[in-house]
C-alpha cells in the first residue's frame, strides 16, 4: 500500500491534533485531541487493514515517510509492524498498543444547529492573523434578529476595552440572539472553506468543501443562544 499526497496532508493535519492515532480498518481515519474539545474526520483513498494499529507518535512515523520519495507500506503477518519500502532502502517500524493512545471511542452525532454559515480560506486566514497581531485568542459569532449579516470579532472576551477584529459574513437570519465563542487555537483544520453548523449544545461541525474532512470543535461555555 502506498499514501497518497492528500492523506499524507491529513495525517499532517491530524498530528497538530494528537500525535497518537489508531487505524481502525478501512478508508476512514479519525483523530481527537487529548482535551476531548476537538474531533476529526476523514476519508482517504486508501484502505487500512482490519486491525488496529497504534502509531505513538505521528509526526516521527511521517518523519521516516519523508526519507523516501514513493515508499510502499508492507505490513507484517501479525501486523505489529510495517515496512517502509524504495528500491534497495527500507525501514522496520513497530506500532504501539492502541489501548494507551487517545482515539475516538464513539462516534459523534452532530446536533441540529441554531447557525449555518461558510468560511472561505480567506476569513479564516484573516481571524488567524487578527489574533496574532492583536494578542487575543476568542473567535465570538453574533447576531440578532433583524441582522442584516452575522458578525464574528476577534477579541478577548475577558476583557471590555481589548482591541478587535470584525468581520461580517452572510448566513441565514437569525431567529434568536447568539453569542457563540471559540478558542482560535482549536481552529486546527486543513487549509479551505468550510460549511460550519453551530449548535447551542457547545459543538460544531466544519465541513472542508474540497476534502473529504470534517472537524467537531467544542464551543466555550460562556457561549449563550436565545439569551
Amino acid at each position: 500500500m502506498k499514501l497518497s499526497n492528500e492523506t499524507r496532508d491529513v495525517l499532517k493535519n491530524f498530528a497538530s491534533i494528537n500525535s497518537n492515532i489508531v487505524f481502525n480498518g478501512g478508508n476512514e481515519i479519525k483523530t481527537m485531541s487529548e482535551a476531548k474539545n476537538i474531533m476529526s474526520t476523514a476519508t482517504v483513498a486508501e484502505t487500512f487493514p482490519d486491525n488496529l494499529l497504534g502509531i505513538y507518535d505521528l509526526n516521527e512515523f511521517l518523519g521516516v515517510m519523508s526519507m523516501f520519495d514513493d515508499p510502499e507500506l508492507q505490513f507484517s503477518a501479525d501486523y505489529n509492524s510495517v515496512k517502509i519500502v524504495q528500491d534497495r532502502k527500507s525501514v522496520n517500524y513497530y506500532f504501539s498498543d492502541p489501548s494507551i493512545l487517545t482515539s475516538p471511542s464513539k462516534v459523534i452525532t452532530m446536533p441540529d444547529p441554531e447557525v449555518t454559515l461558510t468560511l472561505t480560506a480567506d476569513n479564516i486566514a484573516q481571524m488567524r492573523k487578527a489574533a496574532s497581531a492583536l494578542g487575543v485568542s476568542d473567535v465570538v459569532i453574533t447576531a440578532n434578529p433583524g441582522d442584516a449579516h452575522i458578525t464574528i470579532r476577534v477579541t478577548d472576551v475577558e476583557d471590555a476595552t481589548a482591541n478587535n477584529f470584525e468581520l461580517a459574513v452572510d448566513g441565514p437570519p437569525a431567529s434568536a440572539p447568539y453569542r457563540f465563542i471559540f478558542n482560535i487555537a482549536n481552529f486546527k483544520i486543513i487549509q479551505g472553506d468550510y460549511n460550519v453548523r453551530i449548535s447551542s449544545k457547545l459543538i460544531s461541525s466544519w465541513t472542508n468543501e474540497n476534502t473529504a474532512v470534517e472537524y467537531f470543535i467544542a464551543l466555550e461555555k460562556a457561549s449563550n443562544y436565545g439569551g
